[in-house]
């Protein structure tokens, strides 16, 4: 699975239920992926992290996390269990407005939730 893209890898992640191991920001993590979207023009990847490092700190148990796509330089899926946190839903409005791929999740805008 070297030879695919990190946009399929995390897509095939979620569809699976899968957790990845990647590299966003030089910083490798162990991560679960929830939805693919865009939030504005940006395609971004909301997952749950749950291992490896982080610029800002990451809890113990883990947490949310919400990469561009542009940011991971390499990923691969590997065998740990699919993880998640809590207020996923809430996470997903607030990350992404609009969702191409989604664990649980149609594909849809959220542009209606958007004050104008």
């Amino acid at each position: 699975m070297e030879h695919l893209a990190v946009y399929d890898i995390l897509k095939m992640a979620i569809e699976r239920r899968s957790s990845v191991r990647l590299v966003a920001g030089d910083i490798w993590r162990d991560v679960s992926p929830l939805a693919l979207g865009y939030k504005g023009e940006k395609l971004k990847c909301l997952a749950y992290q749950f291992h490896g490092g982080s610029a800002s700190g990451i809890a113990p148990d883990g947490g949310w996390r919400c990469f561009e796509l542009d940011e991971i330089s390499w990923a691969k899926l590997i065998d740990d269990p699919w993880q998640s946190g809590h207020n996923a839903v809430a996470k997903l409005e607030a990350s992404l407005d609009t969702v191409i791929c989604g664990t649980g999740a149609k594909v849809r805008t959220y542009d209606h939730l958007k004050p104008r």
